[in-house]
C-alpha cells in the first residue's frame, strides 16, 4: 500500500511504496527538539521504497545521542523535518511519522530512549515495550511490528 506524505507548507511531497518496516517512539533529546514535543514517531522504510514527487530536500549532519552521525532531511521552505538516514549506507530512512498524511494509520510498537523521557510519559506507557536507550538489534522491534500489522 502507498502511503503518501509532506512538509507542512506542502512544497514537499513523498510516497512510501511499501508499508513500514517497523514504527516506534523515540523519547531521545533529539526528537524531542525535533517534534518540539515529548517524542518523535520513527517509521522505517528502505531507501528504494521512498520516492521523493516534489520539492528539493535540505539536508544537515549531526550526531544521535547513541553516538552515531545521521543525516537529517528537511524543506528548506518550512523547516519540516522528512527523514533521517544514517551515515555509512544502512539502506534504511527513519521518516518522521508526522510528516505523513494518514498518520492514524501508525501504531508504534515501541518505546525507545526511555531514558531521556519526559516524567509523565512512563506513566502513560504501561504495559508497552520500553527500552531505555536505543536497542543493541532492531530485529525483535521488527518482528513484532510485521506479526501486529499481520503481514
Amino acid at each position: 500500500m502507498i502511503w503518501d506524505g509532506g512538509c507542512q507548507c506542502g512544497m514537499i511531497r513523498f510516497q512510501l511504496l511499501e508499508d513500514p518496516l517497523v514504527v516506534y517512539a523515540c523519547h531521545c533529546h533529539d526528537c524531542q527538539k525535533q517534534s518540539s514535543s515529548g517524542f518523535g514517531i520513527s517509521v522505517w522504510i528502505s531507501i528504494e521504497d521512498f520516492r521523493l514527487v516534489s520539492g528539493v530536500l535540505s539536508s544537515w549532519i549531526t550526531q544521535a545521542d547513541s553516538g552515531d552521525m545521521k543525516e537529517c532531511s528537511f524543506c528548506a521552505d518550512c523547516g519540516s523535518r522528512i527523514y533521517h538516514s544514517g551515515i555509512g549506507g544502512t539502506g534504511i530512512l527513519s521518516v518522521k511519522g508526522g510528516s505523513l498524511d494518514e498518520m492514524g494509520r501508525l501504531k508504534p510498537i515501541a518505546h525507545i530512549w526511555m531514558q531521556s523521557a519526559q516524567p509523565w510519559m512512563r506513566t502513560l506507557l504501561d504495559g508497552e515495550m520500553l527500552f531505555d536507550a536505543q536497542p543493541d538489534n532492531f530485529e525483535e522491534l521488527i518482528h513484532a511490528y510485521r506479526e501486529q500489522a499481520g503481514y
